[in-house]
């Protein structure tokens, strides 16, 4: 927790200069972690579909080779 505080910190004393001062500084900077986070979370859910979706691919790989093996058998 102070680490990220620290770490907050460094970020904000980063920023340029505004017009508004610190304070204005200070709500940007949580306009754009709100913004950030949302992100994350939005790519985060992208991310688990992608992954369902790989194994469904998988899968359906795998039983088409499956397929495939069991016709040569036949020949």
């Amino acid at each position: 927790m102070i680490a990220a505080l620290v770490k907050f910190d460094a970020l904000v004393a980063a920023l340029p200069p505004s017009e508004g001062g610190e304070k204005a500084q200070l709500r940007r900077f949580t306009e754009l972690q709100a913004e950030n986070d949302s992100i994350g979370q939005e790519l985060q859910k992208q991310l688990e579909v992608a992954v369902k979706e790989l194994k469904q691919v998988q899968e359906l790989f795998s039983q088409a080779a499956d397929n495939c093996l069991n016709l040569k058998k036949l020949d």
